[in-house]
């Protein structure tokens, strides 16, 4: 059937994930997995930064646990360029291309965060070319905090009020789920837009 077929691909491609990152060690009991900088940006992620809400761990993506069958999209109000003030929504319509469904619009699927930190540029048009820039762009509330208007979006529009130094970490964090031990070379340094 098509849905016992979108199980056995989604059960294959889960099975190319290693989890063998250093923060996947490090939640082995490795203690010296991580440095006191990547601790500190885990903290953030699940806690002040709220990545966790929508970048369900072990996993980092948007698959819903227990099951991990159902995958959530997100409206984050993605601009069509990377600004911070006066942004304009990015005209893709995500979602609602395929469910008509008003919540869809311009809603996409939450991505994995295994290996962010070789797949730059981000978001589904590539408008932010560094974690640093999307680190700002959630900082600030997402598309609302940069002038973006959307009845739709899920991201809470509030500020995050991250510190420098918290966004820092959090970027730290973010590196160390590389694990490049499933990777060729190609594919390592091939840029992937979303």
């Amino acid at each position: 059937t098509p849905a016992r077929i979108r199980t056995a691909l989604a059960a294959y491609q889960r099975s190319l994930t290693r989890l063998d990152s250093r923060v996947d060690r490090a939640l082995r009991g490795d203690t010296a997995a991580l440095s006191a900088e990547e601790r500190a940006g885990f903290n953030v992620f699940v806690g002040k930064g709220k990545c966790a809400t929508c970048h369900f761990l072990p996993l980092t993506n948007g698959t819903v646990p227990p099951m991990f069958q159902k995958s959530e999209v997100e409206v984050l109000g993605t601009p069509q360029k990377a600004v911070t003030a006066g942004a304009v929504v990015d005209p893709d319509l995500g979602r609602f291309r395929l469910s008509r469904a008003a919540p869809h619009k311009h809603a996409f699927r939450t991505p994995s965060l295994r290996n962010v930190a070789l797949t730059a540029p981000y978001m589904h048009n590539g408008e932010y070319p560094t974690l640093e820039s999307v680190v700002d762009f959630y900082n600030r509330g997402g598309g609302a905090g940069i002038g973006v208007r959307l009845e739709n979006q899920t991201l809470p529009a509030d500020r995050l009020n991250l510190t420098a130094g918290e966004q820092r970490q959090l970027v730290s964090f973010l590196r160390a789920l590389t694990d490049t031990t499933g990777l060729n070379s190609a594919t390592a340094s091939a840029p992937v837009r979303r």
